[in-house]
Formats: structure tokens, C-alpha cells, sequence
């Protein structure tokens, strides 16, 4: 479990990119969007093993998010992984709505997980299928209202600023096409960080990871991995609005991780520079590798 939570946060920490279409279709113009790009790299035991690059494009109405994790180091050589993915949909001035998802493994089984927000359900394509959807499984309404694992961490960043939630504050519900949890979220004071790609104040929050539906029995958390937090570490700029989560560490007996983030690049652009990745899946795989942003299967 402690495995499927690390990488979970890593394949969530992703940020923004493309327009909006689907349910929402919403015409109006954003005027300006901020973008940004993320270098990180993640550690167990002070040993290298994972790299994640984001990407983000989000607007006053519009937004998509883009991730890229896969093993490095060490990690490469005890069980090779890469897995990218592309969240898009829209903003309307107090919570996310996603429209689309679109997830790649790029191991043996090139499992790709599709999901398409409708008016009040979530359709949703995996190919090859899992065994499972969990005991029980997460029920139609609790997937509809959750956030997407990409648009969960971009709402941990906008809170304080671009929404009514406060820094560090309350519970974002997840679903990730399978598992619907909560992030319950509890600020513990400030730290001062100094690392390669950071180096200031941060708020200290901890996420208590709170499983609800759709696991199998295997993949519940322990009692000590439930009321053990993921320790982030939220660096501000209120310039962008935005929180970002510059480092992250788990530890309970037996493991630590640590997540540090190593290149943030934040720049304003105009409106009309927004990417648009296309509505259909296909398209935005096409221009995905159109702009060297992931490599060809094998």
C-alpha cells in the first residue's frame, strides 16, 4: 500500500495544460494564464529512484494538467515504470471540473485508463481491465464528485488563493478509476527549506491519507500508514496564486521516501498562447508526441 500512495501522489502532482469542451463548453476568454513547469525527483532511503517532470497551463476558466513519472536510478533496475498523463477541463471561480483524463502505462501491459466527465457521470475505459473494482466499489456519485488524481493536487495548490478554502485546509475527495479516498488536509506550522530548486519559508501541511471505496482488501492501509501523514511542504507565491508543494516525505517503520522538487519555472502568458490539446483522446495522444512530451510506445 505505502508504494500505491507514493505513487499516487506522484502521478498527482501534476498541474495544467489544455481548453476546455465536453459538458462544460464555456466560450469565454481567460485573460492572461499562468504557466508552469516542474522538475522532481523522489527518494527511498536517500536512494534515487523515481523523476517526474509537470507542466501547467491554467487560466481563470480553464485548465490542464500533465505528468510524467518514471523510475530512475536504482529504481530503474529493481522494477522499471513509466506512466504519463493529461487532465483537462475547467474553473468556475470556486472548484475544478475536469472533463477529461487520460492515463498511459508504458510497462509490458501498456494499460490505458480513459475518463470522460459527463453532466453527472464519469465514463470510464481501462484497457486491458483490472481484476477488480474494489469491495466495495466507489459508487457513481462518489467518482462524479471527486477530483481526478492531477486535478487533486492543483486544488491543494489553489487553495488560499483561488478558491474559498484555506491554505493547507479541509478534504479533497479523489478518485483515480478506481479507488475513491480523501486527502484530509492540517496545517502544523512553517520550515524553512533549503534545497537544490528551493529555498525559503513553507507551510508545513499534512495530508492523511483516508481510504473509502473501491480497494481490495490487500490494498487497505495499515493502522500505522492511516494515521501516518504525507508531510508537504507548500512554498507560496502569491504573485501566481499558487501554493507548490517543493518537497514531500513519508516515514513510517521500515520506509521513508522523500519527494523534492529540483526546477520550478512559473511564467504569465496571454491568453491566446493557451495549448490546446484536442477533446478526443487520440488527438491529444498525437499531440502529445507531436511536442516530444512523451516517447513512442515500444
Amino acid at each position: 500500500m505505502t508504494n500505491l500512495l507514493i505513487k499516487s501522489l506522484l502521478v498527482g502532482a501534476g498541474l495544467a495544460l489544455a481548453p476546455m469542451s465536453a459538458y462544460g463548453a464555456n466560450t469565454t476568454q481567460d485573460p492572461e494564464i499562468t504557466d508552469v513547469k516542474i522538475k522532481l525527483k523522489g527518494y527511498v532511503f536517500g536512494i534515487k529512484v523515481i523523476k517526474a517532470d509537470y507542466q501547467t497551463q491554467i487560466g481563470a476558466h480553464r485548465y490542464t494538467v500533465f505528468s510524467n513519472l518514471r523510475t530512475s536510478g536504482l529504481g530503474a533496475l529493481l522494477k522499471k515504470f513509466n506512466i504519463w498523463s493529461l487532465t483537462r477541463g475547467h474553473f468556475d471561480g470556486a472548484d475544478l471540473k475536469p472533463e477529461t483524463h487520460l492515463q498511459q502505462n508504458m510497462d509490458k501491459k501498456h494499460r490505458r485508463v480513459e475518463m470522460r466527465y459527463g453532466e453527472n457521470a464519469v465514463d470510464i475505459d481501462i484497457n486491458p481491465r483490472l481484476g477488480s473494482q474494489g469491495k466495495p466499489p466507489a459508487s457513481p456519485e462518489q467518482r462524479f464528485q471527486a477530483d481526478d488524481t492531477l486535478s487533486a493536487i492543483l486544488n491543494i495548490m489553489m487553495r488560499g488563493y483561488q478558491t474559498d478554502d484555506e491554505i493547507c485546509s479541509g478534504v479533497v475527495p479523489v478518485f483515480d478509476s478506481k479507488q475513491h479516498y480523501n486527502l484530509r488536509l492540517k496545517r502544523a506550522g512553517t520550515r524553512k527549506i533549503k534545497q537544490r530548486g528551493y529555498k525559503g519559508e513553507t507551510i508545513k501541511c499534512l495530508a492523511y491519507y483516508e481510504p473509502v471505496s473501491g480497494f481490495d482488501p490487500e490494498d487497505l492501509p495499515s493502522q500505522e500508514e492511516q494515521s501516518t501523514p504525507v508531510i508537504l511542504y507548500l512554498a507560496q507565491f502569491p504573485e501566481y496564486k499558487f501554493s507548490i508543494p517543493v518537497r514531500m516525505t513519508y516515514k513510517i517503520s521500515g520506509f521513508k521516501a522523500v519527494i523534492k522538487v529540483r526546477d520550478i519555472q512559473i511564467n504569465k502568458r496571454p491568453a491566446a498562447k493557451f495549448v490546446d490539446f484536442g477533446d478526443d483522446f487520440k488527438t491529444q495522444e498525437t499531440n502529445l508526441y507531436a511536442r516530444n512530451m512523451i516517447a513512442v510506445k515500444k
